[in-house]
């Protein structure tokens, strides 16, 4: 298996490319997250230049800019202008971003640009993973092992933040054996949960897919009473995490919970740009949502050992590999 996997890495550091980055150009932590990508691939101090070197004319077409009156028409030099107005706004960001995470942030970050730092500590080395768990679109080759490993690291959270709890993976890494269908009934037997059979039975018995659940955390009580904190657990890697926040409530279908409604979580390993007690883009999040994304993770795992992780041969790679600036 870790030739299997370091074959991967090699495949997809040969044709790895950081450019031609598309997201609206307001969702500067989806760009801050970029430009610690090539901070991370560099090898090197990276200067806002280097970064708008990496954009073409057509990724500054200005339909993707948010538009002010008398915008259109502008000459040649005050687009430029506007673009290196943007790429500073991103580093401004950065630079808000480091105080926030403070020794858990892997980069430094100066008027010079951003580069990554010599001694890496354990958290730091937790950042750079969920940095790059955030970022799939670049690592196609072992998106795999990224994403099933980011809920090794969710269940580890809802280990150390309920310490008292039982908590199951339940999505690709699960401990329940069986089809779908099998591993829901079983779930609902050990917490003593009445299950919805007719809703049950509307599972294909070839589907052997979670139905959406990856993680599940529930406080056992002596009375064996389902009246209890139960968390249900949803991970979301890359950019469209908004689509994934229903799926464990079919669970509220599956089965019949006891006075105390579940707990839906939502594992991210993006940064919501946490900042004065709210998250930025919390307009995109579904109420009765408890949300853990990098920086609650980060918090929650200040002991968390990332060589334990088979991703860590990734983490070691990139640190180590040496991309041209273009």
């Amino acid at each position: 298996m870790r030739n299997e996997i370091k074959d991967k890495i090699d495949e997809q550091l040969k044709t790895l490319k950081i450019h031609n980055f598309q997201e609206p150009k307001k969702h500067l932590h989806s760009y801050a997250d970029f430009v610690e990508i090539i901070g991370l691939v560099a090898n090197d101090n990276v200067s806002p230049d280097d970064v708008l070197s990496r954009f073409t004319e057509t990724d500054f077409d200005e339909s993707r800019f948010e538009k002010s009156d008398g915008e259109i028409g502008q000459i040649e030099a005050e687009v430029f202008d506007k673009k290196e107005g943007w790429i500073e706004s991103i580093f401004d960001f950065l630079d808000q971003r480091s105080n926030i995470f403070e020794d858990s942030y892997p980069f430094s970050i100066d008027k010079s640009g951003i580069s990554l730092k010599e001694d890496l500590s354990s958290t730091n080395l937790l950042y750079i993973y969920l940095l790059i768990s955030s970022s799939l679109k670049f690592f196609p080759k072992i998106q795999y092992l990224l994403t099933s490993e980011f809920e090794v690291v969710s269940k580890e959270v809802l280990n150390t933040l309920l310490p008292h709890a039982t908590v199951y993976a339940f999505g690709s890494e699960s401990e329940f054996q069986g089809n779908a269908r099998e591993k829901i009934l079983n779930l609902g037997k050990e917490i003593n949960l009445d299950i919805r059979e007719r809703i049950l039975n509307q599972i294909s018995i070839n589907n052997s897919k979670e139905e959406g659940l990856d993680i599940i955390g529930w406080i056992k009580q002596t009375d064996n009473n389902p009246n209890t904190i139960i968390i249900l657990g949803q991970c979301a890697c890359g950019v469209n995490w908004q689509s994934k926040q229903n799926e464990t409530r079919r669970y509220d279908r599956f089965f019949d919970y006891y006075l105390q409604p579940f707990i839906h979580a939502l594992f991210l390993p993006t940064d919501l740009a946490n900042r004065n007690g709210r998250f930025e883009i919390d307009k995109d999040i579904i109420n009765n949502t408890l949300v853990f994304e990098r920086r609650r993770i980060i918090e929650s795992l200040k002991e968390f050992d990332v060589a334990n992780l088979k991703s860590k041969e990734m983490i070691d790679a990139l640190i180590n590999f040496e991309e041209d600036i273009v």
